[in-house]
């Protein structure tokens, strides 16, 4: 027959007057909306973006077979993603945790006790406590958790991303280096071709030797140019390697540049809000305003029910099916003094509340000024590119007429050196130029919120 567990009228008035004074004197927060806000009028879009259409991934700015090989190794190989990753499934279980205390906790023990001259006496328990969650408290503290695992996924995607720009990064670096290379190496031929001019010359009484001092002056400066170059290259490998995991000897790249495309002719410039690090900054915002409620009602009473069903026996049979004694227990209790304890507590996750708000504006104003520099970037680097490839034209030109005249004894050597000095310090400001335009294209894409 079943028994009916009564409250005294006394435990229901108290539990009745304090949840109407937690109900009047509670005051959230509203840091999240806020945000949502900002976001609207600054980027021209909401904080959801489920909604909006699918973007191009970051890798497909560089579609090229190279970059993408490179590019799943480094996803797969990357110690500081694998960390990252491991951060999110940490905070995956943290959740599982956290959302546990939400339910009952039921244990079971069965013991055996034998005392001297006496047969064995076998008791049985199952034991049930509940923390009824009445303001609840336990289900705020695990939607925090659940606004941190969401963090963490953007924070991994983020990861995830900027990674993919980085290698991206290296990658176009190596090939600047590789034509720097070239180019210098070209140069420091042409010097070289330049002494045995002048020894020619020399010899057939046509100059002074003076002139070889200027010559081998210019070579051997340009074979320390092509020196700190080649020290370059090794250090872009051993980025490379860094970032991938890829061996130098199974590194695979093409010595000219690629195409890399410009990320605003798919994407608009407002789309912040697929940044992984607002989306993240977001989450924050909304763990920490859970957090705000968990600490305002620890200073509110709590009621926990605790059960028990115990039986004994000289055997085991009847200790674990026989006839059981149960009892059932509630308490409510609530802080009375703690010399402020708590309401501090409160206000420092309020504090921290609105931290993460101030950040999440941070985080917002920054990823402006990013794609606003990017663009400016694009459109400088591509001026200063289209007019010194024009003045390379002009020195190559140049050139030519400068070679045969020399040859012909109607100019300088020092003329000549002027204008191939000229000739090679443009092609390396072409590469170099090159270099800037595509490697801020993916700034850009990244800036944009363009992922992996």
């Amino acid at each position: 027959m079943g028994r009916i567990v009564k409250f005294s009228p006394v435990f229901i008035i108290s539990l009745n007057f304090c949840f109407i004074s937690a109900c009047s004197t509670f005051e959230d927060v509203t840091f999240d909306q806020q945000a949502s806000n900002q976001l609207k009028d600054l980027a021209q879009t909401s904080i959801d973006v489920s909604n909006e259409p699918q973007a191009i991934a970051i890798s497909e700015l560089l579609a090229i077979d190279e970059a993408n090989a490179l590019i799943a190794s480094a996803m797969a190989n990357n110690p500081s993603l694998q960390q990252t990753l491991l951060t999110l499934k940490t905070a995956e279980q943290q959740l599982t945790v956290t959302s546990s205390s939400q339910w009952p906790s039921i244990s079971a023990g069965l013991n055996a006790n034998k005392a001297e001259a006496s047969t064995v006496n076998y008791s049985a328990s199952v034991d049930v406590a509940w923390t009824l969650d009445i303001w609840q408290q336990l289900a705020n503290a695990s939607s925090a958790e659940q606004a941190n695992v969401a963090a963490s996924a953007y924070a991994y995607q983020g990861a995830k991303d900027l990674l993919a720009a980085n290698v991206m990064q290296a990658y176009l670096g190596l090939v600047q280096t590789s034509q720097l290379i070239a180019i210098e190496s070209a140069r420091v031929s042409a010097y070289q071709t330049n002494e045995q001019v002048i020894i020619d010359r020399y010899r057939k009484g046509l100059i002074e030797l003076n002139e070889l001092d200027t010559a081998k002056s210019s070579t051997q400066s340009s074979q320390a140019t092509l020196v700190d170059y080649q020290a370059q290259y090794q250090q872009a490998l051993r980025n490379i390697v860094l970032l991938t995991g890829v061996t130098e000897n199974s590194l695979d790249y093409r010595e000219v540049y690629p195409e890399v495309m410009m990320p605003l002719d798919k994407v608009s410039a407002q789309s912040l809000g697929r940044r992984p690090d607002l989306q993240q900054a977001y989450q924050n915002i909304i763990a920490s305003q859970y957090q705000h409620k968990v600490a305002y009602k620890a200073l509110l009473p709590s009621l926990s029910l605790t059960g028990s069903i115990t039986n004994s026996a000289a055997n085991l049979h009847d200790a674990l099916f026989g006839s059981n004694a149960w009892q059932l227990l509630g308490q409510l209790s609530a802080p009375i003094f703690n010399a402020g304890k708590l309401t501090s507590e409160v206000e420092i996750a309020k504090f921290s509340a609105e931290k993460s708000y101030w950040n999440f504006q941070e985080k917002l104003l920054s990823a402006v000024n990013e794609v606003d520099n990017a663009v400016a970037q694009e459109q400088a680097v591509s001026k200063r590119l289209v007019l010194t490839e024009s003045a390379l034209a002009s020195a190559k030109r140049s050139e030519q007429t400068y070679t045969s005249r020399y040859r012909q004894g109607t100019v300088s050597l020092i003329d000549l050196l002027q204008i191939q000095q000229q000739t090679f310090s443009l092609q390396a400001q072409v590469t170099q130029l090159t270099y800037e335009l595509l490697n801020n294209r993916i700034t850009l894409g990244l800036a944009l919120g363009l992922g992996v």
